[in-house]
């Protein structure tokens, strides 16, 4: 049964929760990859799909043992995120969810994205006995604070990079409010999936990914592909990692959520710049082809078959 404008108002949307997803980068030659995981197929979430390491903030994340192993204010004053009214967000928050991706990204690709408190990177044996901690932090998201303490060593976000802003439609049932963030992954750590929650993880280029998706050989979520584009546009402007991080540094970062309407076997998605997005039912935020940066030339809607 299709659904009426009237149907997406009939019921309080659900309220997103935070969450934070990092696009984990590398430089082979002269080509830059993007890290990504497979979900597992029995989850209740984006089942199977290829996406980028990332998950919930947890309380955890924000407590105060979390706080003291971050620099909360370098944090506030580099990222300057803000919420959908245009407020900063709260230190303990924007701490948080850099915490955050660190500790989804430990779990869900063994990758440790931390050093000792001088700086210097963990040494071989360290990195192979904090493996085996991977399983506990994942059951336990408190374990993971209490492993770089135990090891003496804090998250390594100097140079994370704030990426995107998106929020799950307010007519989807399970929503997101969910900050991207680019980083260099370093070059000593193997990333393997958990077999749990991820069951493959993969180095590619955004291009290849772009092209894998649209072949129907990766499933790969439209916000997902959204990012990736993004990302390829950049590297192809900047030519390399090290431009691509110094000329996005002060990159806007509008929030961007998407209105969906589900019909009988597939779901439309309308984004942000598109000419009926202010008009139709349900949350929105003001953004226009204009100040949408690289996602303005991508379609302003999109069809997707419910079986995919």
């Amino acid at each position: 049964m299709t659904a009426s404008p009237d149907d997406t108002r009939s019921a309080a949307p659900a309220t997103p929760r935070a969450a934070a997803t990092i696009l984990l980068l590398r430089e082979i030659e002269d080509r830059a990859e993007v890290l990504m995981v497979r979900r597992h197929a029995n989850l209740a979430f984006m089942a199977g799909m290829w996406v980028f390491p990332g998950g919930a903030l947890h309380p955890s994340d924000c407590s105060p043992a979390a706080l003291a192993l971050i620099d909360s204010g370098a944090i506030v004053r580099r990222l300057g995120m803000r919420d959908l009214r245009d407020q900063p967000l709260a230190t303990a928050q924007s701490a948080g969810l850099a915490f955050a991706a660190c500790r989804e990204t430990f779990e869900e690709t063994g990758v440790l994205l931390a050093t000792r408190a001088d700086g210097s990177a963990c040494d071989a044996r360290t990195l192979d006995r904090i493996q085996q901690s991977r399983e506990a932090v994942a059951s336990n998201a408190t374990l993971f604070v209490e492993l770089l303490q135990r090891e003496q060593l804090r998250p390594d976000v100097s140079t994370l990079l704030y990426w995107a802003h998106w929020i799950t439609p307010s007519s989807a049932p399970k929503r997101f409010d969910t900050r991207f963030f680019v980083l260099r992954a370093p070059e000593s750590h193997l990333a393997s999936a958990d077999t749990s929650e991820t069951v493959e993880s993969a180095w590619m280029t955004p291009a290849a990914l772009l092209d894998a998706a649209h072949d129907n050989a990766m499933p790969i979520s439209h916000p997902t592909q959204c990012n990736l584009h993004d990302l390829n546009e950049a590297l192809r402007r900047h030519g390399s990692l090290d431009r691509l991080f110094t000329a996005e540094a002060t990159r806007p970062v509008p929030p961007i959520l998407p209105k969906m309407f589900p019909e009988a076997e597939r779901t439309t998605i309308v984004m942000p710049w598109d000419a009926a997005y202010e008009k139709a039912p349900g949350e929105g935020v003001a953004i226009t082809r204009e100040n949408s940066g690289a996602l303005g030339s991508l379609p302003s809607r999109v069809t997707v078959d419910k079986a995919r």
